[in-house]
């Protein structure tokens, strides 16, 4: 079988990150390291630590805090996953090498197309999340422009109102910090788009090793080996029946070796992205929280209409990797169901052995968790869900007390 590049569903991840400042591989451009620590410090850093510092200047009042919020928190979430490729550089090529790798290669048309079906679905992802996410930035960091040109109107920053900065001055170097923040949120939002679709996309692609490993397993028994067909002719029936065996253990051996390799990417992926998607979840739960207090005050219907496309790609952000954090469980635990499906018992007891180990192993699902404290699972999702109704509910508590 020709090889199946698995990484080439990435190419579009990979251009952004390398014109990010985050790509993991090698580049040849010598003042590439320069121009990552200039980037990020630039866009991430400077832009997290100036809307910081604007909440200790901020008016205390709970209105004023939540506007500055919708934003803040992905932010945060941001920079985690920034920090995550900046110092797991080493770590994200080996799971780059490890897809690419001969264990993850398909042997047959059956599963070349699982593969390419995996790879396809990335690429469609990929294209859905931009677009909606593009088109969110845009009609936020547009309209206020648009309607500053055209109407008798303030310009209004997109991100934060920069307490710590004088009105004169505000008003003097209006123009630049609104592009700044514009392009800053803009440059957050590429860098959510091409980390979260790579992630998700690896987890697209373990799932279908695990369907590869279910067909492997259901046919163990099923393989006919042209040279064992000579053998049978010439021995007696005993020693046919010891040449079989010893094919289906050697074919049986090779499954239960191909999902180690699964179960240790899982872990290599859990390794890299364990506490990004701990404080990711974390800031999704008050993202959803803040949006829907917001859509209690009144705004232009252009604004109602950003909060609803941005809380919407927040909810897929998280929800989308817990339904395939669940089908990695679920499939994971069909495979012991697997096995069972195969010619297994007229086979010899080395064969059942090996069968009694794969099973109690594939019984323990595979899981990714966020920080060893909760797998992605949709059980996760319901609870950040209700998390944020409940932290709804305690904000419109406090803001009925204010009034």
């Amino acid at each position: 079988m020709p090889l199946v590049k698995q990484t080439d569903c990435f190419i579009r991840n990979m251009k952004y990150w390398k014109f990010l400042g985050i790509y993991p591989l090698e580049i040849k451009w010598k003042f590439y390291n320069w121009y990552s620590k200039i980037f990020v410090f630039a866009f991430i850093i400077l832009y997290d630590g100036l809307s910081t510092l604007n909440f200790y200047f901020l008016e205390r009042n709970l209105d004023h805090f939540i506007e500055e919020m919708i934003f803040y928190f992905t932010e945060l979430a941001v920079m985690s996953k920034v920090l995550t490729f900046m110092i797991m550089k080493e770590k994200i090529e080996e799971i780059l090498k490890t897809l690419d790798s001969e264990t993850f290669q398909s042997i047959n048309e059956t599963e070349t197309v699982i593969i390419k079906n995996a790879m396809n679905f990335n690429v469609k992802y990929w294209k859905i999340v931009a677009l909606v996410s593009y088109f969110s930035n845009f009609v936020h960091v547009s309209s206020p422009f648009i309607a500053h040109l055209f109407l008798p109107v303030p310009l209004v920053l997109p991100v934060s109102s920069y307490s710590f900065l004088s009105e004169n001055f505000t008003e003097t170097f209006i123009y630049p910090i609104y592009f700044y923040q514009s392009i800053g949120i803009h440059i957050n939002m590429l860098y959510n788009v091409n980390i979260d679709t790579f992630f998700l996309g690896l987890m697209i692609l373990v799932i279908a090793q695990l369907e590869i490993l279910e067909q492997k397993l259901m046919t163990v028994t099923n393989k006919y080996d042209s040279n064992v067909s000579i053998s049978m002719n010439t021995r007696n029936r005993k020693g046919r029946s010891e040449i079989n065996e010893l094919y289906y253990i050697e074919d049986l051996n090779k499954s239960i070796i191909h999902f180690d390799k699964v179960a240790k990417f899982c872990d290599l992926i859990e390794n890299v992205f364990s506490i990004t998607l701990f404080v990711q979840f974390s800031m999704a739960s008050c993202i959803i929280c803040v949006c829907l207090f917001r859509f209690t005050l009144p705004s232009p219907f252009q604004y109602y209409m950003f909060l609803a496309t941005y809380m919407f790609v927040m909810m897929i952000q998280i929800m989308v990797p817990c339904w395939f954090g669940t089908r990695i469980i679920t499939k994971s635990r069909l495979l012991s169901e697997a096995i069972y499906i195969c010619d297994w018992t007229p086979r010899c007891r080395r064969f059942k052995s090996s069968i009694r180990v794969f099973v109690e192993r594939a019984n323990r699902p595979l899981s990714i968790t966020g920080w060893k404290m909760f797998p992605l699972s949709l059980s996760t999702f319901t609870s950040i869900m209700n998390s944020a109704y409940s932290f709804f509910t305690l904000l419109r508590y406090m803001q009925t007390r204010e009034s």
